[in-house]
């Protein structure tokens, strides 16, 4: 009853293993549970283990990039 926000960090590829772990290698996703002041939901984000880290994802439309072929 004292918090200000919750928030949980959910990381798919944690749960899996094998060639499904690679599925999800990358993606985390922050969820907003409570926020006093705020809105709610969650934040899709990538996480860099080499770096521990987490980033901003790339806006949707660069995903493709890495399929452009230039001929």
């Amino acid at each position: 009853q004292d918090a200000d926000v919750v928030m949980f960090v959910h990381r798919e590829e944690y749960y899996h293993r094998g060639e499904e772990q690679a599925q999800y290698a990358g993606q985390a996703e922050i969820i907003i549970a409570k926020q006093r002041n705020g809105p709610v939901g969650d934040i899709e984000l990538v996480w860099e283990k080499d770096f521990t880290r987490f980033q901003n994802k790339a806006p949707a439309r660069l995903d493709d990039f890495d399929d452009w072929n230039a001929e």
